[in-house]
């Protein structure tokens, strides 16, 4: 049996991922936000618990399991999640690479409205986004992603802020055979 959620991010696994991917047609992020709460030097936004969120974005197109494309205030940003390393699609497909695809495009829809949060790095080499996405619903996109089993949890220090989490979903979903821990 997977282990409890963490709070902010926690929900029942069970949900289905194009349940989940519908929240982008029901509500946007920012319908669900309290913008009076103060940040920790964000937009001052609020995201679900008290995550501070510094801003959010509208999905453009998704790239590979934890790549996508976000429009945030009229700029095209190429997004790489903190956190999660999901098997390739390009230039050659590896073992359960087309499930992680889209198992984000079902968390994070093209035309969907997320939250995101920055951790230290707010970049990496290839000039990319470090983001934490999280649906309206609260998720926390990438700790789903591990949880599934459709990514394993990677550390890129400085940004550990989930770490702790995402390590732990990690151990559950490969104690359980979820995604590529049973099929890989």
């Amino acid at each position: 049996m997977p282990a409890a959620l963490p709070a902010p991010f926690a929900r029942p696994l069970a949900r289905s991922l194009v349940v989940v991917g519908l929240v982008g047609l029901i509500g946007s992020v920012d319908g669900c936000l309290d913008s009076s709460a103060p940040g920790d030097g964000g937009t001052g936004t609020e995201g679900p618990a008290g995550v501070a969120l510094d801003g959010s974005g509208r999905v453009i197109s998704i790239t590979d399991g934890d790549t996508l494309r976000l429009e945030v205030d009229g700029q095209e940003l190429r997004v790489r999640l903190i956190g999660v390393d999901t098997p390739e699609v390009y230039p050659d497909v590896e073992c359960f690479g087309p499930e992680a695809e889209q198992a984000l495009a079902a968390l994070a829809p093209p035309g969907s409205t997320l939250g995101y949060a920055y951790d230290r790095d707010e970049r990496d080499q290839y000039d990319r986004e470090l983001l934490y996405l999280f649906a309206s619903d609260g998720t926390l996109i990438n700790y789903e992603l591990v949880a599934q089993g459709y990514g394993t949890a990677v550390l890129f220090e400085p940004n550990d802020r989930y770490w702790s989490d995402l390590r732990a979903a990690e151990r559950a979903a490969q104690s359980a055979g979820l995604g590529l821990w049973g099929a890989c």
